[in-house]
């Protein structure tokens, strides 16, 4: 096809770095291109986490997990977690609980020049997923930093190629 003859559009597209830090030291770390979520267990009640930006405190929350989401990703899990649909010329990442315990817990939008620091407080089982690729078992007190990776990823559309005629499809918007 058209890519191979050189008729195509090139879209640099974000990704995310998380590391696992257990013990003070680095224990994991992986890429996403979608998503990190730190997630309750099979057998794991709510999980407790303490959410930081920047080192800022921002909340403790009770929720079955937590979903760091690129502008990519936001169409993935975190958008049937109630997370916003993100446009991907933007350079932002999106904090969206998973079913959390109060409803005053809302998905977040922050810049990706953040550092998102997510402690796990209390949970039998709790694990870090990054995409669908690589997963990490997470104990109490561990932390995890989720940041901007300084590697892209360049996609290849063909010409003529649109973001939102992909959502009609995706999402089943209606047609005109």
């Amino acid at each position: 096809g058209a890519i191979l003859d050189g008729k195509f559009v090139r879209e640099e597209r974000m990704l995310l770095e998380g590391e696992v830090h257990s013990g003070g030291k680095k224990t994991f770390d992986a890429l996403a291109f979608n998503d990190v979520v730190v997630a309750k267990g099979l057998k794991g009640s709510m999980l407790e986490l303490e959410v930081r930006i920047d080192g800022q405190f921002i909340y403790n929350q009770r929720a079955d997990g937590l979903i760091v989401a690129t502008p990519t990703g936001s169409t993935a899990y975190a958008l049937s977690s109630g997370g916003p649909i993100i446009h991907p010329s933007l350079s932002v990442m999106a904090l969206v609980p998973v079913s959390p315990h109060t409803l005053s817990n809302r998905p977040i939008v922050i810049s990706s020049d953040c550092i998102v620091e997510i402690v796990v407080r209390d949970n039998p089982e709790p694990r870090a997923h990054f995409d669908s690729h690589s997963r990490c078992d997470l104990r109490e007190g561990d932390r995890i930093v989720v940041r901007r990776s300084a590697e892209a990823i360049s996609l290849l559309h063909p010409q003529g190629h649109s973001y939102y005629d992909m959502l009609r499809e995706k999402l089943n918007w209606n047609r005109e």
